[in-house]
């Protein structure tokens, strides 16, 4: 692993050099597969956790607001296992091989945050695409920053009927949302995250 450590290995990564990325595939995910296999996972649990490690880890490089203090393995390994303790934990399934303080201190708080942003914004779309057509084109609209008088004109109905309808959709999709287990986990994930 120690070809990676290097920062021409990190520049390569950030700008998606394909010799680097092949490489951390053939270097790295092994040892992920091997950790999640072994933690109640499978191969495809594997790939999609190492697959959503590689973003959120691009994505935060990008940023250049953000320095690494660790190898680029150790990052990425580091959060794998955490997404994927995240996920254990979110089924109520318990680790084998738990090693929390280490992933807390690689990970800084807003690489988790994002990885909670990311499952909260997974479990919006989830429910958006069970609202009604209308509902969808309502709140998508309302979503761009058009107003409620533009939103009424674009779809045929009064101001007033806009409104309400906007409320009801709202309130339909919340408590969807609200109502999911993985919802009341991320909300108590949050709470005890503020309490630490």
């Amino acid at each position: 692993m120690s070809s990676i450590r290097g920062d021409k290995y990190l520049k390569g990564f950030i700008s998606g050099n394909k010799a680097v990325i092949k490489d951390l595939y053939t270097v790295l995910f092994p040892k992920v597969k091997r950790y999640i296999e072994r933690n109640s996972g499978t191969d495809g649990d594997a790939k999609d956790v190492f697959q959503d490690a590689l973003m959120l880890t691009y994505q935060k490089l990008k940023t250049n607001t953000f320095r690494l203090d660790c190898s680029l393995t150790t990052y990425i390994f580091a959060v794998s296992r955490y997404i994927w303790m995240n996920n254990l934990r979110k089924k109520g399934k318990v680790l084998l091989y738990q090693e929390l303080p280490e992933i807390k201190s690689v990970l800084s708080s807003d690489i988790i945050e994002e990885i909670h942003a990311n499952e909260r914004h997974l479990l919006y779309q989830k429910y958006f695409l069970k609202l009604g057509e209308q509902c969808q084109q309502l709140l998508l609209l309302f979503f761009s920053g058009k107003s409620m008088k533009e939103i009424a004109t674009e779809m045929n109905y009064s101001l007033g009927y806009t409104r309400k309808k906007k409320f009801k959709c709202k309130q339909q999709l919340l408590a969807m949302i609200e109502s999911d287990p993985v919802f009341k986990e991320l909300s108590a994930g949050d709470e005890n995250e503020r309490i630490a």
